[in-house]
């Protein structure tokens, strides 16, 4: 069973994927943070870096586009194959983010049955004109909630993927206004995987994995899956994929040694030492849960206002943190 690192906004950058993999590995694809279609077939000058095959070299990375046009979507396949040689695509119906449900993209594609119906139709469609005779295009898997509302969606959504052409799909066992919070719905998740795995569509699960008993309570459940799908539980423990696979947990050494990294990492490509400072500390909001018994010297971290006084205090809470 594989381990996919998820995509997180402002998280999961080249730089970070490179970093994970070079201290802890363990994962067996990255995706990119979601690339927004528009109707001009770009991307921006952070996106190409970010897919640029260059710069990230020895991960197998699927780029992830968000998008409420089948048209754009098919084009965006296309053109990443031809420019990039990815031959996988996947395409967001999971981010439940307010800003993005509101332009119908994201887990807002779910809100409605039969516009996600048309939507998928559409791109069967598209896919098939905007190839040229002869040529390749990139497997789609799609990221997806089992629900906008509630979690009796689950049934409707499984017969409109089932419909069309989907080499995989990520299933996040909520429903959007749950965001990340309450019980994931195993129950409802479990109909899906059957009726995919049954039609020889791969099954991904995503949501909730933080330690390697959760993992295993989700792999013994269902046996079945390509793989899980981990977030935050990446962020909070960057060692959690090589633990299971078999590795070591991070030691408090070797997890300053890959923070250092980080910061040394942004330090270069961000210009501004206030905006290198507010990423880290994003970065560390994540990764705090990680650590207990020290929470003053988080807070010293927290209000460090350079980053000489802020690496100082890094290395001050690891070393005098319980790394749990």
């Amino acid at each position: 069973m594989e381990i996919y690192f998820a995509p997180m906004e402002g998280m999961t950058s080249s730089l970070l994927r490179n970093l994970h993999n070079e201290f802890f590995g363990g994962c067996d694809k990255y995706f990119t943070p979601f690339i927004s279609t528009n109707e001009n077939y770009l991307l921006n000058h952070k996106e190409q870096r970010d897919v640029d095959p260059a710069n990230n070299e020895g991960l197998k990375l699927v780029p992830q586009i968000i998008t409420n046009s089948a048209h754009q979507s098919a084009e965006y396949l296309y053109m990443i194959h031809e420019k990039y040689g990815y031959e996988e695509v996947n395409i967001n119906m999971g981010c439940p983010s307010g800003c993005v449900v509101s332009k119908d993209k994201g887990s807002g594609m779910l809100r409605s049955p039969d516009a996600l119906e048309d939507f998928m139709a559409d791109l069967e469609k598209e896919i098939h004109e905007v190839r040229p005779e002869g040529t390749f295009l990139p497997d789609v898997s799609i990221k997806t909630r089992i629900g906008y509302y509630s979690e009796d969606e689950h049934k409707r959504l499984t017969e409109i993927f089932m419909a069309h052409p989907v080499k995989q799909i990520i299933i996040h066992p909520r429903f959007r206004n749950q965001m990340y919070k309450g019980e994931v719905h195993l129950d409802e998740f479990g109909y899906m995987y059957d009726a995919f795995t049954d039609a020889g569509i791969g099954v991904v699960y995503n949501g909730d994995i933080n330690t390697k008993e959760d993992y295993d309570r989700i792999a013994d459940r269902f046996p079945k899956l390509d793989g899980v799908m981990i977030g935050r539980g990446l962020l909070r423990d960057p060692s959690l994929a090589r633990q299971i696979k078999g590795g070591e947990k991070a030691g408090n050494e070797e997890y300053l040694g890959y923070m250092e990294a980080v910061l040394d990492g942004y330090a270069k490509v961000i210009p501004s030492e206030k905006n290198v400072l507010a990423k880290v500390k994003d970065l560390w909001n994540f990764a705090k849960p990680a650590f207990s018994g020290n929470d003053k010297g988080y807070k010293d971290m927290c209000k460090a206002d350079s980053l000489e006084s802020f690496r100082v205090c890094m290395r001050q809470f690891v070393r005098n943190s319980v790394l749990d």
